[in-house]
């Protein structure tokens, strides 16, 4: 061996042993089942390096990400994977400088960074997770991205391949220690509170032998099955018996009941995953896209480009503002029409989409337009309503991009200039409410028989946009009960709804002295029948 191979090998082992020596380890056969040292001194939010490398992170302008993706997939796509069979921890700072680590180098990394960009302690953990087989396993846990406990794999960049890991993941593997730069415990009633907000006494009863039954999937359909690209089609489920339920292409973690509007650009499955302690079930379903196809364009005596002679492919905006300073101002809900001018490039099929920005969770499409650009010269026009003001519902603004052959080829920069701003809907006066239920006209009042079917309803006018929701109460001494009631989204303007329930008791029985309405907005109450609740339900035995 030559002197300087000598040298830059004994240079190497004395690195080594010096990292080995500082940063924190647990012993070599514990596979870190238990940790033997503070692991929140591996959390490092505040080091130099660490701060540098986030601003390199969110430095592009052009990125339409939001910052906890940007930052989640950077992870994924700049430390590749190796396999420490030692149970080596390292720091975040050598993670960064080494450019490589496993699970636990990943998990770490990723909650500092996030840390480090102002998500809160209480959001977000490294988890050590133990499966059955007494595998062990390093992950991150978060509550910040959409409120709910979600399990993210770092070394899996992209909402939607991380959500189908995270999905298997949440399955395999058993939560046996939670630290960040603040908190840490390997006490399963602490993180049994932490990450499911039940009591010891709860956590006791699920470490128990006895298995729930799986979930059931009632329902996971969409409406029409079938679309052309460009247009949107509507997903709907129903599951219960969940502790988690999660769809894949970039929806991720959802209610056990509801609905949500997507826009495939091409023939696409979407996979329901519903888990609890007892495992998980799936269902999917299929949504297929038709191309859509443009009418023939007459033949003309123009000789085509060929591919080392194609016009450079170019796009310009012209929606929504006049100049480059006078940019409109509408409000929630009122049209505006937004337009792209494309010349040159190969001819291909097209999407042009609307996107709302959102602070935390992913952006999404509110308006989309397929159409077919002939390699020349194209302008193509969309109008939307902006659903929110901006600062509404974590609204930080609209945007554009071009989807071309099912690859985005342009998008409008980070902070959307020209930026459409959009300012609250206009008041509609106050809530105006009127009973519309169990009778016909003025003096007509039914008389129902105790649990006949009863439809009862209200009409809504004016007032603020919001969640409300209507009860029926039977009016008993002491504490009324709400014995039906139905929760609805009203967007300050009219609405009517229909309730149908079943009176338990006649008028008399069992301290029954009526049934009425009430009405409650976000949690708070707006409107009831009053007195003796004209007109009044009679109900009899």
């Amino acid at each position: 061996m030559d002197l300087k191979k000598f040298i830059e090998a004994i240079t190497f082992l004395i690195i080594s042993l010096i990292l080995l020596n500082c940063s924190p380890r647990v012993a070599p056969t514990s596979e870190y089942a238990a940790i033997s040292f503070d692991p929140r001194q591996l959390i490092t939010p505040g080091d130099a390096s660490v701060q540098s490398s986030l601003k390199t992170i969110l430095a592009d302008q052009n990125d339409v990400r939001t910052d906890f993706r940007r930052i989640q997939d950077w992870v994924a796509a700049n430390v590749d994977y190796v396999l420490d069979i030692s149970d080596y921890w390292q720091m975040p700072s050598e993670t960064l400088t080494r450019k490589n680590g496993d699970c636990k180098d990943y998990s770490t990394l990723l909650c500092t960074l996030w840390r480090a960009n102002g998500v809160p302690a209480g959001d977000v953990y490294v988890a050590i997770g133990k499966s059955n087989d007494d595998k062990r396993h390093a992950f991150v846990i978060e509550k910040y991205l959409k409120g709910k406990w979600q399990v993210i794999e770092p070394q899996v960049g992209g909402f939607i391949a991380s959500d189908l890991s995270a999905l298997e993941t949440a399955e395999k593997y058993e939560i046996t220690f939670l630290f960040n730069d603040i908190e840490y415990s390997g006490e399963p009633v602490w993180i049994y509170q932490k990450v499911r907000g039940i009591n010891a006494a709860a956590a006791s009863t699920a470490k128990t032998n006895e298995k729930k039954p799986l979930p059931v999937i009632y329902s996971f359909i969409a409406d029409p099955p079938n679309i052309y690209a460009g247009k949107s089609t509507t997903l709907s489920w129903v599951v219960d018996g969940s502790t988690y339920v999660g769809i894949d292409q970039g929806i991720g973690g959802v209610d056990p009941v509801g609905i949500t509007v997507v826009s495939p650009i091409d023939t696409t499955e979407y996979k329901l995953v519903a888990l609890n302690d007892s495992g998980s079930v799936t269902s999917a379903l299929t949504i297929k896209v038709t191309p859509v196809t443009s009418t023939p364009r007459p033949s003309q005596s123009v000789i085509p480009f060929q591919d080392d002679t194609q016009v450079p492919f170019s796009i310009g905006f012209t929606g929504w503002y006049t100049g480059n300073e006078n940019v409109r101002t509408v409000n929630a809900g009122q049209p505006v029409t937004t337009r792209i001018n494309m010349k040159g490039g190969s001819p291909g099929q097209c999407i042009m989409r609307v996107w709302r920005a959102i602070i935390t969770g992913h952006d999404e499409i509110v308006a989309q337009w397929g159409f077919i650009h002939d390699g020349n010269s194209t302008t193509q026009q969309l109008s939307f309503a902006p659903s929110y003001a901006i600062g509404e519902s974590g609204t930080q603004g609209y945007y554009v991009d071009l989807v071309k052959d099912s690859e985005q080829v342009w998008t409008m920069p980070n902070a959307y200039p020209p930026r459409l701003t959009v300012g609250p809907k206009p008041g509609f006066g106050p809530l105006m409410v009127s009973f519309t239920g169990w009778y016909v006209g003025v003096n007509s009042v039914y008389t129902a028989k105790k649990d006949q079917p009863v439809s009862t309803g209200i009409t809504l006018t004016g007032g603020s946009e919001g969640q409300y929701t209507l009860h029926v109460r039977r009016d008993v001494a002491g504490s009324d009960q709400s014995v039906q009631q139905i929760t609805f989204n009203y967007d300050g303007t009219s609405a009517i709804q229909e309730l149908i329930f079943s009176p338990p008791y006649a008028i008399e029985e069992a301290g029954t002295r009526g049934y009425y309405l009430d009405l409650y907005e976000n949690g708070k109450f707006v409107w009831s029948l009053s007195g003796n609740y004209p007109p009044r339900l009679t109900v009899t035995p």
